[in-house]
C-alpha cells in the first residue's frame, strides 16, 4: 500500500487524478451490483411473503406495484448512496496523496512569511507539478532572504561608510576651524599666509572626501552591465595592466583557463579592471620586490589573485581592512578605502572579496561571476 502511495504520490495531477477515479469507479461498479443483487434476492424473499397475502395493499397500491417501485426505487437510491460514498472516499484519497502536504507547505510558507521569517524551509515528498512548485516557492524564499541579506550588509555598510566618514571629516574642519581663529588674530603677513595654504589644504581633503563618498555610493547602486568577452580578450586587459606596472617590482602574471568549453562570456570587464587597479595599487606599496598576478577562469566565476611579498597583516587588520577608513583611523598601514571599493564591486558583481596572508605576503582575492 506504501509503494502505491509513493507512485501515485510522484504522478502528474491530471495523470494520478485519472487513475484514482478510475479505481473509484471500478469499485462503485463492483458495489453497485452486489447492491442490486442483493437488493433484488431481499424483494424476492419480501414477495414470496406478502403475494401469498390475499388483499394487501400499502396506502392503496397493490403488492405488485409496491414490489415495482420497492424494486427500482431501491436500486436507483442504493446506487446514488454508494457512488456518493465511494467518490467522496477517492475525493479524500487523491487530496491526502496529491494536494494535502503540499498544500500544507505553501500555506505554512506564506503565513510565515507574512509574519516576516524567512528561515524556514518547505520540503515537500511528491515530484508532481505541485513538489515542483513548493520547491520553486522556497527557491523564491531563498532568493528573497539572500537580498534582504544583502540589502542589510548594505544597509550595514553604508553606516560604516557614515560612521567613518563623519570621524575622518571631523580632522581637517577642526584644523580649519583652528586656522580661523589664529587667522582673526594674527598680525604676520607671512604666518597669515601659511594660514591660508594650510586651509587650502584641509580643503582639499574635504573635497576628496565628499568625492570618495559619492563614488562609494554610485557602485552600490550602479547598474550591472556585463558583456560578451573572448579568453583572449581577457588576457590582453591583463596584459596590458601589467605592463602599466613599475619597472622596479617584478611582476609574474599567470593565466589559466580550466574550462573544457573555450568559448565567450558574460563579464562586466570595466568593474574588473577597477577591483584589478585597486588591487595593484594596495600591493604596489607593501610590494618589497614581487608582485603575483594570477588569473583563473572557471565555468562559473573569474578569480583574480593579487599577492605582494610585503609585512603580513595583523588579526585586527585582517579583520577589518575592508572596512572603509579603517587603516586611516586604527592602523599604520595606509590602505584606504580600496579594498573596500573592492568588495562592494565584488558583491555587486555576484561574487566576493578577500584579504589574507600567505607564505609569500599577503594575497588579495577578487572573485566574479560569469554568465
Amino acid at each position: 500500500m506504501a509503494k502505491l502511495k509513493k507512485k501515485l504520490a510522484d504522478l502528474p495531477v491530471r495523470q494520478a487524478l485519472l487513475r484514482i477515479t478510475l479505481v473509484g469507479t471500478l469499485f462503485t461498479t463492483v458495489m453497485i451490483m452486489v447492491f442490486l443483487f442483493a437488493w433484488n434476492a431481499f424483494l424476492n424473499i419480501w414477495a414470496a411473503k406478502i403475494l401469498v397475502l390475499d388483499n394487501w395493499r400499502l396506502l392503496g397500491f397493490s403488492a405488485q406495484t409496491v414490489g415495482v417501485f420497492a424494486l427500482f426505487g431501491g436500486a436507483i437510491l442504493g446506487s446514488f448512496l454508494i457512488l456518493v460514498l465511494v467518490m467522496r472516499k477517492t475525493a479524500d484519497v487523491f487530496y491526502n496523496i496529491k494536494l494535502a502536504r503540499s498544500l500544507e507547505q505553501l500555506n505554512n510558507g506564506v503565513e510565515q512569511i507574512q509574519n516576516q521569517n524567512l528561515d524556514f524551509e518547505l520540503h515537500s515528498p511528491n515530484h508532481d507539478e505541485l513538489g515542483d512548485l513548493t520547491r520553486s516557492f522556497d527557491e523564491m524564499r531563498q532568493a528573497l532572504q539572500a537580498a534582504l541579506q544583502q540589502s542589510w550588509q548594505l544597509l550595514e555598510d553604508q553606516k560604516e561608510v557614515n560612521a567613518a566618514f563623519s570621524h575622518d571629516l571631523r580632522a581637517p574642519l577642526t584644523v580649519l576651524q583652528g586656522d580661523v581663529e589664529m587667522l582673526s588674530t594674527s598680525q604676520n603677513a607671512n604666518n597669515t599666509e601659511a594660514l591660508v595654504q594650510d586651509m587650502q589644504r584641509q580643503l582639499q581633503r574635504v573635497t576628496d572626501f565628499i568625492s570618495l563618498m559619492s563614488k562609494i555610493t554610485s557602485l552600490q547602486s550602479a547598474p550591472i552591465e556585463k558583456h560578451d568577452c573572448t579568453p583572449e580578450q581577457l588576457s590582453a586587459l591583463f596584459h596590458d595592466e601589467e605592463s602599466h606596472l613599475p619597472g622596479d617590482l617584478s611582476v609574474n602574471l599567470k593565466l589559466a583557463d580550466q574550462r573544457e568549453n573555450k568559448a565567450s562570456f558574460k563579464l562586466a570587464t570595466s568593474a574588473v579592471l577597477e577591483v584589478l587597479d585597486n588591487q595593484l595599487s594596495n600591493a604596489r606599496k607593501f610590494a618589497k620586490s614581487t608582485i603575483d598576478l594570477s588569473v583563473v577562469l572557471t565555468t562559473h566565476d573569474l578569480q583574480v589573485t593579487v599577492t605582494n611579498d610585503g609585512p603580513q597583516l595583523s588579526k585586527v587588520e585582517l579583520a577589518n581592512v575592508r572596512v572603509p577608513f579603517f587603516s586611516q583611523q586604527k592602523a599604520g598601514h595606509h590602505l584606504g578605502v580600496g579594498m573596500y571599493i573592492c568588495k562592494v564591486i565584488c558583491q555587486t558583481h555576484g561574487g566576493d572579496f578577500t584579504v589574507r596572508n600567505v607564505r609569500e605576503g599577503v594575497a588579495t582575492i577578487a572573485r566574479f561571476s560569469l554568465e
